[in-house]
C-alpha cells in the first residue's frame, strides 16, 4: 500500500493543476453568498469526482473479474490513457488562449442550486484535466487491492486533491478586502501554468506510462521464454 501511495502522490499533484475548478470556486466566492456557494461548488465537485472514480474503477474491476481478463489488460488501459495524455497535451499547447472556465455559470446572484450544478459542470468541462485521475485509477487497479481498500485510496486521493482549493474559502474569510485581488492573481497564474507547463507534464506522464507498459511486455516476454 505504501508503494501505491508513493506512486499516486505525484499524480495527484499533477491533477491539481485544474484552472476550471479554481475559477469555479472563485466565481462562487465572488457571489452574494460566498461561503455557501463556494462550499457547495467544492462539495458538488468532490462528490462527483469521487463517485465517478469509484464507478470507473469498480466497473473496470468487475469486467476484469467477470471475463477473467489477464493482467495485460491493465497495461493496455495504461497505454490508452497515455495516448489521451499525448493528444490533450498537443491540444492545450496549440490553444494557449482558450478559457473553458468562462463557460461556467458565474453571476453575483448565484443560487445554491446553480452552485451545485457548477460543481458538476466543472467535471464535464474539465474532462481533459482529469486524465491524471484515470492514470491514478489504473495504478490502483494494478495494485490488485480489494474493494474497500480501493474506495479508501480513492477517498484519500480526492481529499488531498480538494484541500488546496478549500483554502480559498479561508482566504475569503480572513482577507475579505484583498481576496478579489488575490483570487485574480491566483486565477491568472493557474491559467498561465496550465498553458505553459501542463502539456509537458502530460507528455512526461504519458511517457512514464508507455515505459511501464513496455517494461511489462519485456518482463512478460522474458518470463515466457524462461518457461520454454
Amino acid at each position: 500500500m505504501s508503494t501505491l501511495i508513493a506512486i499516486l502522490l505525484p499524480i495527484v499533484l499533477i491533477d491539481m493543476v485544474n484552472p476550471i475548478l479554481l475559477a469555479g470556486v472563485i466565481y462562487g466566492l465572488g457571489s452574494t453568498h460566498p461561503f455557501i456557494n463556494g462550499t457547495a461548488i467544492l462539495i458538488s465537485f468532490f462528490m462527483t469526482y469521487l463517485f465517478s472514480g469509484v464507478l470507473f474503477a469498480m466497473g473496470l474491476d468487475f469486467v476484469m473479474e467477470m471475463y477473467h481478463l489477464p493482467p495485460i489488460y491493465d497495461y493496455v488501459l495504461e497505454l490508452i490513457v497515455a495516448a489521451l495524455l499525448f493528444i490533450f497535451a498537443w491540444k492545450i499547447y496549440h490553444a494557449p488562449k482558450a478559457h473553458p472556465e468562462e463557460n461556467l455559470i458565474h453571476s453575483k446572484t448565484m443560487t445554491l442550486g446553480e452552485s451545485l450544478f457548477v460543481g458538476l459542470q466543472i467535471n464535464l468541462i474539465g474532462l481533459p484535466f482529469a486524465l491524471p485521475y484515470f492514470a491514478a485509477i489504473d495504478q490502483m487497479l494494478k495494485a490488485d487491492i480489494h474493494a474497500m481498500q480501493l474506495f479508501n485510496v480513492l477517498l484519500l486521493y480526492n481529499i488531498i486533491y480538494i484541500l488546496p482549493f478549500s483554502l480559498l474559502i479561508f482566504v475569503r474569510w480572513c482577507c475579505k478586502k484583498n481576496s478579489n485581488r488575490i483570487f485574480q492573481t491566483a486565477n491568472r497564474k493557474m491559467h498561465d501554468a496550465s498553458v505553459k507547463y501542463l502539456p509537458f507534464i502530460f507528455l512526461i506522464l504519458g511517457l512514464v506510462l508507455v515505459e511501464d507498459f513496455i517494461s511489462y511486455l519485456l518482463d512478460y516476454r522474458v518470463y515466457s521464454l524462461l518457461r520454454i
